[in-house]
């Protein structure tokens, strides 16, 4: 893998994390009652919420440990 399929990779970490900040942040306009009612209608352990919640931790936590995430692969110029 070359240096550039790297950041590009890492812009595209960033870029869902964005994604997902706006998905939070739409998901926090449906008022409480009917955010209730989604997660009553969808009984599956990853709701709505808990998808999105823990999809940004996941961007999050992947963008700022990105030197970790990638050690092992072999860089080309």
């Amino acid at each position: 893998m070359d240096k550039e399929q790297f950041m590009t990779a890492f812009r595209a970490v960033s870029d869902i994390e964005d994604l997902f900040n706006k998905a939070d942040d739409l998901f926090q306009t449906i008022p409480p009652e009917i955010q209730g009612a989604m997660r009553n209608y969808h009984t599956e352990n990853g709701g709505l919420a808990y998808c999105i919640r823990w999809g940004l931790t996941a961007a999050g936590d992947i963008r700022e440990d990105w030197h970790t995430v990638v050690s092992g692969l072999e860089v080309t110029e």
